[in-house]
């Protein structure tokens, strides 16, 4: 009986110890006013003004490319395809009440524009209307120097299993003026698992992921990415959400339209 007593007590501290442990972690999260999983509003049109965005397509980039059919040189037999952009396609067309600038986007929700004050200072001070391709160029440069700066992180790490190479000798110490500064400022956030660094493996990603992400940048011009109508378009048959910008471009009504047009 006194036994029973005992372990009566034991088990009430023990219950009571955690209740006071996770009554604490529960109080922290914000317990017990908790408003819980948010939900969908009934009203249809609310609902899908919220979930329409989830619904759309992705826009898929390749890198590098992948191709079935066979190479056509020696150097893609010997390397593989070379990389290059693979930008959202713009569909241009003339109206005679729309205008002769108009064109439309596929919409996608990983895709992304400029700011409209930024896309404006293009516009107005380096005089990039309808033809960007100065802008278009800069990414394709910004693209490869992405994955060029990626190539030399990828040396950079081969070089850490090649014990036999001292990387501070020619020409490798150039590799490692490139990457090392990174690194250094990096030592210390991320953990090593198992004795390797984490470091390498996240800015490879990271590399990847701006690469990746040029191509999802859309230019404007000579809109500004607020004037995009989200509209659904008959396309080859098939019904597909775009983003079309048509009519007289804002600035056009705010300054002078461009002579060269």
């Amino acid at each position: 009986m006194v036994f029973n007593n005992r372990l009566k007590e034991v088990q009430k501290l023990v219950y009571d110890g955690f209740k006071s442990f996770f009554d604490r972690i529960a109080g922290f999260l914000g317990y017990p006013d908790v408003p819980g999983m948010p939900i969908l509003p009934t009203d249809s049109k609310i609902r899908d003004q919220l979930t329409e965005r989830e619904l759309l397509p992705l826009h898929i980039t390749e890198i590098p490319p992948q191709q079935i059919e066979r190479p056509e040189t020696l150097t893609e037999a010997f390397f593989g395809t070379f990389p290059y952009t693979m930008p959202v396609e713009k569909h241009f067309y003339q109206h005679k009440v729309e205008g002769y600038y108009n064109f439309y986007v596929e919409n996608y929700r990983n895709m992304y524009f400029l700011p409209d004050w930024l896309s404006g200072y293009i516009q107005i001070h380096f005089n990039t209307t309808v033809d960007h391709s100065n802008l278009e160029l800069g990414r394709d440069i910004f693209f490869y120097l992405v994955l060029l700066y990626g190539t030399i992180i990828s040396i950079r790490t081969i070089l850490f299993w090649m014990l036999a190479i001292n990387p501070y000798t020619y020409p490798w110490v150039f590799v490692v003026d490139f990457v090392d500064w990174i690194y250094d400022g990096l030592a210390g956030i991320l953990p090593c698992f198992v004795g390797i660094d984490l470091v390498p493996t996240f800015l490879a990603i990271i590399m990847g992921k701006i690469a990746d992400s040029a191509n999802h940048l859309v230019f404007t011009m000579p809109f500004l990415p607020s004037e995009g109508n989200q509209v659904k378009m008959l396309i080859d048959g098939e019904l597909k959400d775009v983003i079309q910008f048509h009519y007289l471009p804002y600035l056009w009504y705010k300054y002078p339209i461009p002579m060269n047009l």
